[in-house]
C-alpha cells in the first residue's frame, strides 16, 4: 500500500467529513465514517486532482472501505 496515496485518501476523507485523520484506518468502512455518495464524489474529485487521474463513475458504486479507494487509486496511477 503506497503511503502517499494512503495519506492523501485519508486526508481527503477527514477534510470532507471534518473528522480527525488519525481516526481513519484502511479497514474503516465508508458507512462507519458517515461518507454519503455525495461525499464520495467530492473525495474522489480531490484525489483525481492530486494524482492527475480519472476514476470511472462505475467504480464509485463498489467502494466500501478506505482500502478500496486506496487500491483503486494505486491501480489507476500504475495504469
Amino acid at each position: 500500500m503506497d503511503t502517499t496515496v494512503k495519506i492523501a485518501v485519508m486526508d481527503a476523507i477527514a477534510k470532507q467529513k471534518q473528522i480527525e485523520a488519525g481516526s481513519i484506518t484502511p479497514e474503516s468502512t465508508l458507512d462507519a465514517l458517515g461518507v454519503t455518495s455525495l461525499d464520495a464524489i467530492t473525495i474522489v474529485y480531490e484525489i483525481e486532482d492530486i494524482f492527475d487521474i480519472e476514476v470511472p463513475n462505475e467504480e464509485l458504486d463498489s467502494l466500501q472501505t478506505v482500502s478500496d479507494i486506496i487500491q483503486g487509486v494505486e491501480k489507476l496511477i500504475q495504469a
